[in-house]
């Protein structure tokens, strides 16, 4: 299995808020958690990690990846599943992960459609692949956004 190296990574936002600052870990294989207090950092160094902003300085590494200039080798085989994520509530559940595939990397249109389509399966959503996300209760939000790693 594949470790994750950070070693003195910091981010400071425009307003002067430092919320990571000389952070160093290693995580091994397996689950782990990321606790602490409000305003400790925790969502910052996941987002950073999930390559959905950038630290200022520090160094970055899932196995032989270094995020911070291989954001797009880290997508491929990161999942993440922040505590609060927008869905457009027009667009189907299909359509959204077939766009997410796209964006994957998964180019080959029946390839991907099939791949869609199981992950409806696989998520018991499949019967609501063209409902608009809006009016998806939120149990069913979540198991849509599973399937996005």
């Amino acid at each position: 299995m594949t470790e994750l190296r950070v070693a003195h990574l910091s981010k400071r936002y425009p307003g002067g808020t430092q919320a990571l600052s000389d952070v160093s870990l290693t995580v091994g294989p397996g689950m782990f958690g990321l606790l602490g207090p409000n305003g400790a950092g925790k969502s910052t160094l996941m987002r950073t990690i999930a390559t959905l902003q950038e630290a200022d300085t520090g160094s970055l590494h899932l196995g032989d990846i270094d995020v911070r200039t291989q954001k797009d080798a880290m997508r491929r085989v990161l999942g993440y599943l922040p505590q609060e994520f927008g869905l457009y509530p027009k667009v189907s559940a299909e359509d959204l992960l077939d766009h997410l595939a796209v964006l994957k990397g998964f180019i080959e249109r029946t390839e991907r459609r099939a791949m869609v389509r199981a992950l409806l399966e696989k998520t018991n959503l499949d019967h609501v692949r063209t409902r608009p996300l809006g009016t998806f209760s939120g149990g069913m939000k979540q198991r849509l956004v599973l399937p996005r790693r």
